[in-house]
């Protein structure tokens, strides 16, 4: 990215009002630690109660580049999908991911990982928890479900999605696991959905104008390092949602009404008058065999919630 765009996107963010989150992610952004420091640096200029973090893969980390992240205090996010044998059929350089995670483990730097479900390894989820277990820093597990678009939108040249019923096996595991593995630690391993779904029914109460997302309210905005803008990183490149950063006043905002599923898909669902709400890049790019996923994902996970 010029520094130029730059610039212009940390100035956009700095007109809003409220919390602020910045996120710097790719591409891989070690490859260019130096604009990591200018992010940073142009951020505090903000005025506004601001977090940042950083979402890598893992394979470029080096002491040099977690000092910085700690000079910083960047929250660090890890894309991880598996155990080595499955990150590396998905992802490949498991090797160089998982010593990244011993450099943040020795520099005691916090992290989460982001992991993408698919067909490949949703059956086997327990087994990245597993191997979180082994890292005192490790703080979270977020799960992305697989959206139909670049690799995932070719089943010759990425994984398929995962079908509804591995999905539910798959998080039965997972969800054994952590408790297994929680028990015995000081920082407990979170499960952001998880998290959400207890939160959700908690409430308890009528959430039928929630959105899902920053994005769905026109509230966040991704930045292409080419200078335009597009309502959610699902979305960049997709010239149905880019507008030209400098000349923009407002964030670009999906269609949600327009995605939205009928609410009498939901009469009857234990998260009926709770739902977290599904991803709008999902509804956008995946065919209505799979949109349900997300359903599964929320019900499995308040099945667990009840147990």
């Amino acid at each position: 990215m010029d520094p130029e765009v730059l610039q212009q996107a940390l100035w956009m963010a700095g007109q809003g009002q409220g919390a602020l989150h910045i996120q710097l992610t790719g591409g891989e952004p070690c490859l260019v630690p130096g604009l990591i420091e200018q992010a940073v640096k142009g951020a505090r200029q903000i005025q506004r109660p601001l977090t940042m973090g950083i979402q890598v893969n893992g394979t470029c980390l080096t002491r040099e580049i977690i000092d910085l992240f700690k000079k910083f205090r960047l929250q660090v996010g890890v894309s991880l999908d598996g155990a080595p044998k499955i990150q590396e059929s998905l992802r490949g350089r498991a090797k160089e991911t998982l010593h990244g995670l011993m450099l943040l483990e020795q520099a005691q730097v916090p992290f989460r990982i982001t992991t993408v479900v698919s067909e490949v390894n949703v059956l086997y989820l327990e087994q990245l928890a597993m191997l979180l277990a082994g890292f005192r820093q490790a703080r979270g597990i977020g799960l992305d479900l697989l959206v139909n678009k670049g690799s995932g939108a070719n089943p010759e040249s990425g994984p398929g999605a995962a079908t509804p019923g591995d999905l539910h096996q798959g998080l039965q595991r997972l969800a054994q696991a952590l408790i297994q593995i929680n028990s015995r630690r000081k920082h407990p391993i979170r499960l952001r959905e998880w998290d959400l779904v207890k939160r959700m029914l908690g409430r308890g109460r009528l959430n039928s104008t929630r959105l899902f997302c920053q994005a769905a309210q026109g509230a966040s905005m991704a930045v292409h390092p080419d200078g335009r803008c597009f309502p959610c990183s699902q979305t960049m490149g997709d010239s149905r949602f880019g507008r030209d950063l400098a000349n923009s006043h407002l964030p670009p905002r999906l269609p949600v009404a327009s995605l939205m599923r009928s609410k009498d898909d939901c009469i009857g669902c234990r998260l009926e008058h709770c739902c977290p709400g599904e991803c709008p890049s999902r509804l956008l790019y995946n065919p209505p065999a799979t949109r349900r996923l997300a359903c599964v994902l929320y019900q499995s996970l308040a099945e667990l919630c009840e147990t």
